[in-house]
């Protein structure tokens, strides 16, 4: 009865507001506000007040009312551009069917001629990709592929699509480049043991050549000659070759030396030339605020940043990057930041190089970046965790403190808090024992997302994927293995 009633309250306001350009929204606070819904994308909407002020903020802030205005009112405009007489679409590309677009890519992609109303649900379980992270707001699957997997006849060696729970936003796969094709150290710990790397820059670029031309002929195949355009922003801008398929436009783009990568994004991003809007501090800290969880136990851990997994290469820079960044509203890709960053073959970044080009981007975002030359004592730790400011932390992953680390996140889930603390100070009181790392040792850069005060532990999370998600270790023997740089993107 009462969903009932919800859905005539939702149908009685859009029949008020058909024919009209602004909507009444609430927010959770009871806030109202007049605004043109714009755009609808991975979970943020983009609204207009009567004064003319565009902004974005996050779907969730307002009531369920409000969201299902939001969502009638996308709803209406895409009915609408649906019936205009403009098309992107050749004669020849609007006679594709869908299916026929699956058999040229070689994977389900498409249920029917739309994307973007699908869920990432959807999508993960029709092209068996698995999830990588899964926040309140947004979701991505990844697939590191073998090499008998393809797609538009070419193998992808990873294999993404980001979104939120209720729709997938965009899709990036990325074929021959230069940290998965020579990489063979393997995954998460494993990474940082011996492995042959291949350092063959001509045989790279022999494969992002026939990767390129591959997906170029099977794409102008069947949607016809493509038209160049720039695309992106900062680290990510690149001349691409774009084909249009209904809303979809298929994105390729060639870095010499680098990659091969193609994007699938909505069409009125790829006119947009992936252009962002930027999103105001207010909303942002909002949201941060509510991501501070604080248990019984005295555990405070900021939750809801994106995983991003590196793969078996030595991409933990950029990844680490990658996360924060999007955790701060501010779009990334791990690859293309790994190209700004002079990472060489197989992995490993000039850190620097990389951070000079971030720093770049968050300021143009409207954040701060600033890098610490030492890690923070427990105290500013702790009042950079509580407002919801995550740290990036240079550190030493060794043999020793990774088997640390993971067995004292395992044992703290059945152990008291009182016993627990007794655990940590005695171990505390070994730290002067262990052998220091030397400053070339495993160098590794992951996020500090949480503290227990009493205990004296901090919780950090790798670039490693979902599993790495959340372990401990005692703030003693945290210091021990730092390597003595931290940075930091605020408000």
């Amino acid at each position: 009865m009462i969903t009932r009633i919800f859905l005539v309250f939702v149908f009685f306001v859009s029949s008020l507001c058909q024919g009209r350009e602004f909507v009444r929204l609430q927010n959770l606070s009871g806030t109202t506000i007049e605004a043109q819904v714009l755009a609808f994308q991975n979970g943020r909407v983009q609204l207009k007040r009567k004064d003319g002020v565009a902004f974005v903020v996050s779907i969730s802030i307002f009531n369920e009312a409000s969201k299902a205005l939001i969502m009638q009112s996308m709803e209406d405009k895409q009915r609408s551009s649906e019936s205009g007489s403009g098309s992107r679409l050749s004669s020849s590309a609007s006679k594709v069917s869908f299916k026929r677009l699956n058999e040229a890519v070689g994977q389900s992609l498409f249920e029917d001629n739309r994307l973007w109303d699908d869920t990432a649900d959807e999508v993960g379980e029709r092209l068996r990709w698995p999830v990588e992270s899964s926040t309140s707001n947004s979701i991505s699957c990844r697939l590191y592929a073998d090499s008998s997997y393809r797609f538009l006849n070419a193998r992808p060696y990873s294999a993404a699509f980001y979104g939120s729970p209720g729709e997938v936003s965009r899709f990036s796969l990325v074929f021959a480049n230069k940290g998965d094709c020579f990489a063979s150290a393997g995954v998460a710990e494993e990474h940082f043991r011996d492995g042959s790397v291949t350092r063959d820059p001509e045989e790279l670029a022999a494969m992002i050549e026939r990767d390129a031309e591959t997906i170029a002929e099977r794409l102008e195949g069947i949607l016809g000659t493509p038209r160049r355009q720039n695309y992106g922003e900062g680290s990510a801008k690149r001349k691409v070759s774009r084909w249009d398929w209904n809303e979809h436009s298929f994105l390729l783009s060639v870095a010499e030396g680098e990659f091969v990568s193609l994007a699938i994004e909505h069409s009125e991003v790829a006119d947009r030339r992936g252009k962002q809007d930027k999103v105001a501090d207010m909303h942002i800290r909002r949201i941060h605020e509510a991501n501070v969880e604080r248990r019984d136990n005295g555990d405070v851990v900021i939750r809801n940043i994106p995983m991003v997994d590196q793969g078996p290469k030595g991409y933990c820079v950029p990844a680490t990057f990658e996360r924060c960044m999007r955790y701060m509203e501010i779009p990334a890709d791990m690859y293309l930041l790994a190209m700004s960053g002079s990472t060489g073959l197989g992995g490993g970044t000039v850190v620097s190089v990389l951070v000079n080009s971030v720093q770049k981007e968050v300021w143009g975002a409207g954040r701060t970046f600033k890098t610490l030359q030492a890690q923070p004592n427990f105290r500013d730790l702790q009042k950079l965790l509580d407002e919801g400011v995550p740290v990036l932390w240079g550190m030493h992953s060794t043999e020793w403190f990774n088997d640390t680390a993971d067995r004292r996140t395992a044992l703290r889930r059945s152990t008291d808090t009182e016993s627990w603390k007794k655990i940590v100070e005695k171990a505390a009181d070994k730290v002067a024992d262990l052998p220091k790392p030397h400053r070339s040792e495993n160098l590794h850069i992951c996020i500090i997302h949480g503290f227990n005060k009493e205990t004296e532990e901090i919780a950090f999370t790798d670039s490693w994927g979902p599993r790495f998600v959340e372990r401990w270790i005692g703030v003693a023997e945290a210091e021990h293995f730092s390597h003595g740089m931290c940075w930091l993107i605020e408000y």
